[in-house]
């Protein structure tokens, strides 16, 4: 007997017009940003006792944590991007040889919003203009790109609003988080850095001046000390109001790397793309002074055209010159922000290289001083990490997602990769002289990419003495593993893999967080420290924008006559 559901016409035809969301139906975009490996999971949930093949290291006892953008609902526009997805956590908590997984979204102001409506309100990926005019006012960052632990709680971030406190355990959120009301810019970064010294996290926010969209160049670097004090906080203008994206830290200097992808207030009034690409602009790379600054102290190197990937490694050299390695691809890797006036071109972004290059900035050198890269190292990869413990120092090991399309790829049963063809892990270590050195690479096989790696100290190791962990996407089952491996054995295969009986989205960042961590800053919030504490009042930004309403409405009510003559 043929299902009933075919006997039945549809009444509703596909829920996008002109690109647009019509309608009350729950449909996803039948795009590429919602099909294969990214489409939607939209799942919460627990998962006790993951099925493991190999044995996981009994010296594990933590938790990785990581998150994805995951749309709660179908986007207002059609072709809306990945990147514009709520922020979702997970959790892989690892102690004895077992692993048990947890799954939560942030409850963002933005999330609140539309579970609450029960559709999506805001529009296109960081443009407040193509929003329900219902959420005007509302903080509509979705926290979706990286997740440290910072001082007992976690710190769910993205870059255009800022973060929302987690707790570690539970992946309860907590709410909006201030540093106890001790900064109130409109953004912050999802890329804060801790100096494994001293304690610090320093960390910092660009387009910061007035609600995050304004498409300015004010940018702000604040650090915390381990007691959670601010101890530093500079102001500067940047020279174009570009993407700041990751930064590194030295002993003394902030880098961070300013992006030629630009932003107008022009585009986002008419409806369109946040950034678009300028291959006539440099790439930029400021010099912030950690302690003392002043504005005129930030120093601006160029060089030529580039886009900026992720961090490895940033330490000081024996002439006090500032060495700073990132990867840094020879054209546009998003896309799907193309010059003004151009259309995507995918094709293109396949074709790009990204070496790791090696900077060396002279802080003694003008700003406006034209650099070079020191070394290029052909790695064709992405999303580096280092041993945490070496941050801020001269380091030997890092670990990154490389393309090797010299590998085989079962396209018939897989398909485009979606996030990029990242078959390998790949294990890097400098030679003595500071130059390229050796490679150690794990290949995912034919029908399967990685995500972004994090690195798992061992007790009393040397540096890259541990174990590197990362999630496989499964592309031919559409399915997720949890990959371990010995961090300077990538090539001798998996020590263990987690399997998960489901699919998550392509995520973004995490970090691992060693139990005992977790445990002293839960005796510590549960005593005199005492609890998280959110933020409790409205951002500047708001409170403008609720005075402004107000004083609309009374000029409203004065001029049809309440409060007038006429």
């Amino acid at each position: 007997m043929a299902h009933l559901e075919s006997l039945v016409p549809e009444v509703t035809a596909y829920p996008y017009s002109n690109g647009k969301k019509t309608g009350s139906r729950v449909k996803f975009p039948d795009t590429a940003a919602f099909s294969s490996m990214n489409k939607p999971s939209r799942f919460e949930g627990d998962i006790f006792d993951l099925e493991v093949t190999g044995e996981i290291p009994r010296d594990i006892n933590g938790t990785f944590y990581r998150v994805q953008p995951d749309h709660r609902f179908p986007p207002m526009f059609e072709d809306d991007i990945h990147f514009n997805g709520d922020g979702s956590v997970t959790a892989i908590r690892i102690k004895d040889g077992h692993a048990d997984f947890k799954q939560r979204y942030v409850r963002t102001d933005k999330f609140v919003q539309e579970e609450a409506a029960r559709r999506s309100l805001f529009g296109r990926y960081r443009n407040p203009y193509t929003d329900n005019e219902s959420v005007r006012g509302v903080i509509r960052t979705v926290s979706n790109t990286n997740i440290t632990f910072w001082r007992g709680m976690l710190l769910a971030s993205k870059e255009d609003g800022p973060p929302f406190a987690m707790d570690p355990a539970t992946l309860e959120t907590i709410g909006r988080y201030d540093f106890e009301g001790q900064i109130d810019a409109p953004t912050f970064t999802a890329h804060p850095k801790f100096d494994p010294d001293t304690g610090e996290m320093v960390c910092f926010a660009y387009e910061a001046g007035s609600d995050g969209a304004d498409c300015g160049v004010d940018v702000a670097a604040w650090t915390f000390d381990a007691d959670g004090r601010k101890t530093e906080e500079l102001w500067f203008k940047a020279p174009f109001s570009g993407m700041i994206h990751d930064c590194g830290i030295s002993k003394n200097w902030l880098v961070l790397p300013l992006t030629p992808l630009k932003t107008s207030l022009d585009r986002l009034k008419a409806g369109g793309n946040k950034f678009a690409w300028d291959p006539n602009e440099d790439q930029v790379y400021g010099l912030v002074p950690r302690r003392g600054g002043k504005p005129e102290d930030v120093k601006w190197f160029r060089a030529d055209n580039g886009f900026h990937g992720h961090v490895a490694g940033c330490y000081e050299n024996e002439d006090g010159h500032v060495v700073f390695d990132l990867t840094v691809a020879d054209g546009n890797v998003f896309f799907w922000f193309p010059p003004e006036g151009e259309r995507p071109d995918m094709a293109k972004r396949a074709r790009l290289s990204s070496p790791t290059c090696r900077w060396v900035l002279d802080p003694s050198a003008p700003t406006g001083t034209r650099v070079r890269a020191a070394l290029e190292w052909p790695t064709s990869g992405e999303f580096s990490r280092i041993d945490d413990r070496y941050v801020t120092k001269k380091y030997s090991h890092f670990w990154q997602l490389r393309v090797d399309p010299s590998r085989p790829y079962d396209a018939a049963r897989c398909g485009p990769p979606a996030g990029g063809l990242f078959n390998c892990m790949a294990h890097y270590t400098w030679s003595a002289d500071g130059g390229a050195g050796a490679e150690d690479v794990s290949f995912a096989g034919p029908t399967a990419t990685f995500q972004e790696p994090v690195f798992i100290p061992r007790d009393g190791g040397a540096e890259g003495e541990g174990y590197l962990a990362a999630l496989k996407n499964n592309l031919d089952e559409l399915r997720n593993d949890v990959v371990i491996w010995d961090a300077l054995d990538l090539a001798g295969g998996p020590l263990a893999t987690l399997h998960l009986p489901l699919r998550l989205r392509l995520g973004f960042h995490g970090n691992f967080v060693d139990h005992h961590d977790i445990e002293a800053w839960q005796r510590r919030r549960a005593g005199d420290l005492g609890p998280v504490r959110p933020a409790k009042e409205p951002l500047p930004w708001q409170k403008a924008f609720v005075a402004a309403q107000q004083q609309q409405q009374n000029g409203h009510v004065n001029g049809n006559g309440v409060n007038g003559s006429s």
